[in-house]
């Protein structure tokens, strides 16, 4: 037994030995060399071939479906940039705050919602048709109403925009902006409020005034408590206008409020000094005694005596008997026959 295992041994060393062998005799595999256009070529003829195998794909998927040639085509041709497509379905009006409810008829509230929709419509890439079919959700009211009835008439969004101004949007002549801004001349609200109401108002015109005459205008509608703290002089713009006459209001409302703090102190009742109070009571208490002594005089004196008046210079008034029937009371000493 211990023989054959050495022969077993030596025959799987000699296998080993012959396939390692043979290993080593077998030839390596030679680099393929490659220049660049060769290369660029290869890698055209790929993405080719990568192409039209999945147009024929798609060609199968439809016709599978039962679509047409024409829609594969636009399919195919619109397949290359998905992400063109998605960001367009995506961008809607849905997001915007926008509202319009036609209540007003002031063509500004028109020109503001018209802007804001604008902005939000440039701002997020929302395509014309997209923004046509989105404008009911953004009017409320009788401006929902309108549009109900006049949206099968409305072809493309300046259409819309152009309906809109004409129903709501109606400008006033030109004259009758004139009329509003020299009938509202200031009054007790703030200068810079009021003069951005009047810049407001001048907007309306259908032309354009220059800086300078709109300026003149609104300085001659200030009030006099402005024009005189300012001169017309000192002001170019209406900018700079607006900035002096919030200025000037400020320090006009901080010495009214120091004006009115010194002149707060009024005399609310007529209350003396407590030397005039201590003078007052002495001189009652001295009466009060006087006319005591006097009454109890009177009272000790025999009837004849009681009958005739008794003058004392240090009281203005005289007691008698008959004083006594009217019952005087002194609220000071609290005793009675004397006031």
């Amino acid at each position: 037994m211990p023989p054959r295992k050495v022969r077993n041994r030596q025959d799987s060393d000699s296998s080993n030995r012959s396939g390692d062998e043979n290993q080593d005799t077998m030839p390596s595999p030679s680099p393929v060399l490659m220049s660049e256009d060769q290369l660029s070529t290869l890698l055209a003829a790929l993405s080719k071939s990568q192409a039209e195998a999945n147009r024929q794909l798609i060609e199968s998927l439809l016709t599978s479906h039962g679509l047409g040639s024409g829609s594969t085509s636009a399919t195919a041709t619109a397949s290359p940039s998905p992400s063109v497509s998605t960001s367009t379905s995506t961008s809607n009006l849905s997001k915007c705050m926008a509202r319009f409810d036609g209540t007003s008829r002031d063509p500004e509230a028109v020109e503001a919602f018209i802007d804001s929709v604008e902005i939000y419509k440039e701002c997020a890439s929302v395509p014309d048709d997209i923004a046509l079919r989105g404008l009911p959700m953004l009017m409320q009211g009788e401006a929902a109403i309108w549009w109900r009835g006049v949206r099968k008439e409305v072809s493309s969004w300046p259409d819309a925009l152009k309906r809109l101004r004409a129903m709501y949007g109606v400008p006033r002549p030109a004259y009758k902006v004139f009329r509003d801004v020299f009938s509202a001349e200031q009054g007790d609200e703030l200068a810079d409020s009021f003069i951005v109401k009047v810049r407001a108002m001048l907007s309306r015109l259908p032309y354009q005034l220059p800086e300078e005459t709109r300026l003149d205008m609104i300085y001659g509608l200030l009030h006099k408590r402005i024009r005189k703290r300012i001169p017309r002089d000192t002001v170019m713009t209406i900018e700079s206008l607006i900035d002096k006459s919030r200025s000037v209001e400020e320090s006009l409302i901080e010495s009214t409020s120091i004006a009115t703090k010194n002149t707060s102190i009024t005399p609310q009742s007529y209350k003396a000094s407590p030397i005039v109070s201590d003078e007052h009571a002495a001189k009652h208490a001295s009466t009060c005694s006087d006319m005591s002594r006097v009454a109890v005089r009177n009272s000790r004196a025999p009837v004849a005596a009681r009958n005739t008046p008794l003058l004392s210079s240090s009281s203005p008034r005289v007691v008698n008997k008959s004083d006594s029937d009217k019952k005087l009371f002194c609220v000071y000493c609290k005793s009675r026959g004397h006031i």
